[in-house]
């Protein structure tokens, strides 16, 4: 195991085979995805067709992609968005504490998409740590993480599209 741990790019071989399974997981369920919503679109009126559902799916993935990587590039500012004045008052607080608990049941509901989602960001922290860690600065850094984790999603999903 040492002989892994060594290895200096071994992270970053976990985080393209992390975002190409989730490519992967992607183009098999989207297919169900573009028709259930085709099907639920024409009972609400509008009308959008499979192929676009489909390609708008693809689009939602990869923004889902950019937003984890994005989310790592000044991770100290949006926590103190999030959280930092929410506390000042009394009032603040009791919503704050409302919102963030409907916020973990939501989690709780749909735990399976939660996990993805951190597992996929689980990735690319470790990812930008080990690059970190190497001596690259801050932009290469972010540039490596979009390359590889779009890299790798991408990968998953033509990799799907390819042997299925």
């Amino acid at each position: 195991m040492t002989k892994f741990i060594r290895f200096p790019f071994f992270c970053l071989v976990i985080v393209v085979l992390t975002y190409s399974v989730f490519g992967w997981y992607v183009g098999t369920s989207a297919i169900t995805w573009s028709d259930w919503l085709a099907n639920q679109g024409e009972a609400w009126g509008w009308f959008l067709e499979d192929e676009a559902i489909f390609v708008l799916l693809h689009l939602l993935a990869g923004g889902v992609v950019l937003l984890i990587t994005a989310s790592l590039a000044a991770p100290v500012a949006i926590i103190t968005i999030v959280f930092g004045s929410s506390f000042q008052s009394d009032n603040k607080a009791i919503v704050a504490v409302l919102l963030w608990s409907f916020i973990i049941v939501l989690m709780l509901r749909w735990i399976a998409w939660f996990a993805q989602f951190f597992l996929l960001l689980s990735a690319a922290i470790l990812a930008k740590l080990e690059l970190q860690k190497l001596g690259y600065p801050q932009w290469q850094v972010m540039s490596m993480l979009i390359i590889l984790c779009l890299g790798g999603f991408a990968l998953g999903l033509l990799g799907y599209y390819q042997f299925h």
